[in-house]
């Protein structure tokens, strides 16, 4: 019998799910948001899509070889970064951009942070910001025209006005909006999010409590009438299915979660109905809270029995 005690960083599997295991299905999660992306705004998503996940997969293998002379080449993770970072966009970014923030994710926000399970911020999310930094495009003028029409605005920039009419429900619960091509297809977000909470890949607690928080924040805001726009608008559903479950920015502890949720949920829903930086608020808001989760873990820390605090 072997009683070894191994320690390993995060992300800590409490279960039989290995980290290529939660990779792979974190791809494939990916997949129906990708062909409601390819349906609604055409072919040219797939060009960025190869764009993305090309440069990140080859950027990363090269850099493991660098450092380790010892490349892992059936390393999903790259290929989520990838796609995450071109799904966030707009389909009318030129073809380099995917390729840029793909490679900001993978060099600056996992490589410099000591690779795959060591980075304090979601890759995708602080690659989104520093993009929206350098381009201010990306904020929110660059969301305009879907399959349905050129001229019409991103949800966001209609719901800033108090109007609610232009961009109806079932448009934004289908994808047929303009937006980031992989945000905007509600019913692709929803049921992915329940497949990944059925498989154990990721739990109901953070986005529960998410969405909990930000529906109270629109409704102070901007009223009842707000709620449901602002919750099926913008990247938020897409955040709290794909990048606040993330377990490695995320605290370990369930009441940890809980409170990392409910915060998340305040500072989006505070950013998107003060439209402070457009289309790029929820992503601010993911790399608040992603510095406050060592904070969270360490309040939540269970306390062994009869523990003294040293003084």
């Amino acid at each position: 019998m072997n009683n070894k005690l191994f320690v390993s960083s995060t992300p800590h599997i409490t279960s039989t799910v290995s980290t290529m295991y939660m990779m792979i299905v974190m791809a494939l999660a990916l997949v129906p948001t990708s062909v409601f992306a390819v349906v609604n705004f055409g072919i040219r998503v797939v060009y960025l899509i190869l764009i993305g996940v090309g440069t990140s997969y080859a950027l990363e293998k090269v850099l493991n070889l660098l450092k380790d002379k010892n490349g892992q080449w059936l390393d999903f993770s790259s290929v989520v970064t990838g796609l995450m970072v071109t799904l966030v966009m707009p389909v009318s970014v030129p073809l380099w951009m995917p390729a840029l923030g793909s490679a900001i994710a993978i060099f600056v926000f996992k490589f410099c942070f000591g690779g795959l399970s060591k980075n304090v911020f979601n890759p995708t999310a602080a690659a989104r910001v520093i993009l929206s930094v350098m381009f201010s495009g990306l904020n929110l003028s660059l969301f305009t025209g879907t399959a349905i029409g050129e001229n019409v605005a991103s949800p966001l920039h209609y719901f800033a006005m108090g109007d609610y009419a232009t961009i109806n429900l079932r448009s934004m619960f289908f994808g047929s909006v303009p937006g980031a091509m992989g945000t905007v297809a509600i019913i692709t977000i929803l049921a992915c999010g329940i497949i990944l909470m059925f498989l154990k890949i990721t739990d109901f607690v953070v986005p529960v409590g998410a969405v909990v928080t930000f529906v109270a924040s629109v409704w102070i805001f901007k009223g009842a009438v707000g709620i449901i726009p602002y919750l099926f608008a913008g990247s938020f559903l897409f955040a709290c299915v794909f990048m606040i479950t993330d377990p490695v920015t995320s605290p370990n502890t369930v009441w940890g979660r809980l409170v990392y949720g409910l915060l998340f949920g305040i500072f989006a829903g505070l950013f998107m109905t003060k439209n402070v930086m457009g289309e790029t608020g929820v992503f601010v808001a993911v790399l608040i809270v992603n510095l406050i989760a060592p904070l969270l873990d360490k309040i939540f820390m269970p306390r062994p029995l009869g523990l003294k605090e040293v003084k």
